[in-house]
């Protein structure tokens, strides 16, 4: 197709302003990154005279907390680091201490779930949260839904203003992720202040609407210290922030109150069902990895 001189550089233009637009949206979200990290930063310990032995002591715990999100036990994981040259050798070769595959991990991870049931609850430190949420907005699952999201909005052309092509995808590429990335960084901080644990726990239960009713309900609840459920103000106030801020991106046409609050609601919904996915997947996992170890014969 052959373009006009003026049209050739409208569509520079308009390609330079999308590029533009893209980068101010990722930017956003490290903004939010950065003062999240500082905030999770646990204080050092008080003392000169104590500080080797507390240094120590947090080596020590910081292994066994390490090791267990990584999915190694902890004598795996000391003897790793006892030997430097099994570091890796270890990375690639353990399995995890219950049984699920890297794979599953690594899915889990990237979808807020501690890949247990309520029962063994254990509440995060604020360095093991920041770990948490960023693995998760670092997963390839995000870019992958990243990608999904915007190819779907794009075949539904919404926005229609963001229009098609590269230019497009991008926009709306960009705009999950930013959300994405927005609504996780509240939530974090939210979690550290407010003392609320918003990792998925499996219920530990049997039948199918049991799993369901506990999954939707647990969409819009968070545990305590104590592992006991309550409403999750971070949660609900970190998508109801999300929603509202990620107005400042949108088109004009989509920029009012009544905009924000229906997106608030889309992702009320859509959380609700995530966990019943959260709620299921790992038994879809284990069957399939399971079945999987018995065909190549290395279960």
């Amino acid at each position: 197709m052959v373009c006009a001189a003026g049209d050739s550089h409208a569509y520079g233009t308009g390609v330079e302003e999308a590029a533009g637009e893209i980068m101010t949206l990722l930017s956003l979200g490290v903004l939010f990154t950065i003062p999240a990290f500082l905030f999770a930063q646990e204080p050092l310990a008080a003392g000169s005279s104590d500080s080797g032995q507390a240094s120590r002591v947090r080596g020590e715990d910081q292994l066994g907390d390490d090791s267990s999100v990584a999915g190694l036990s902890p004598s795996s994981a000391s003897n790793a680091a006892g030997d430097p040259n099994q570091t890796g050798l270890a990375a690639a070769s353990e399995t995890p201490a219950d049984g699920t595959s890297k794979v599953e991990h690594s899915l889990f991870a990237s979808l807020l779930m501690a890949g247990k049931t309520q029962d063994q609850f254990k509440p995060l430190t604020a360095k093991k949260r920041f770990k948490v949420y960023s693995d998760d907005l670092l997963s390839p699952f995000h870019f992958f839904m990243a990608g999904v999201s915007a190819g779907v909005t794009q075949a539904q052309n919404v926005p229609p203003e963001w229009g098609q092509g590269a230019e497009g995808f991008g926009r709306r590429y960009a705009n999950y992720y930013a959300t994405a990335t927005v609504s996780d960084m509240l939530q974090m901080v939210g979690e550290d202040l407010l003392h609320e644990d918003n990792l998925y726990y499996g219920s530990g239960e049997h039948g199918i609407w049991k799993r369901v009713k506990y999954a939707v309900k647990s969409s819009v609840l968070a545990r305590g210290g104590d592992g006991t459920q309550h409403f999750s103000i971070s949660q609900i106030g970190s998508t109801a922030g999300a929603a509202f801020i990620s107005r400042l991106w949108q088109p004009k046409d989509d920029r009012s109150a009544s905009n924000g609050a229906e997106s608030f609601g889309i992702a009320l919904a859509t959380n609700a069902g995530v966990n019943v996915v959260r709620e299921f997947l790992p038994d879809v996992t284990r069957h399939i990895f399971h079945r999987t170890a018995k065909v190549a014969g290395v279960q």
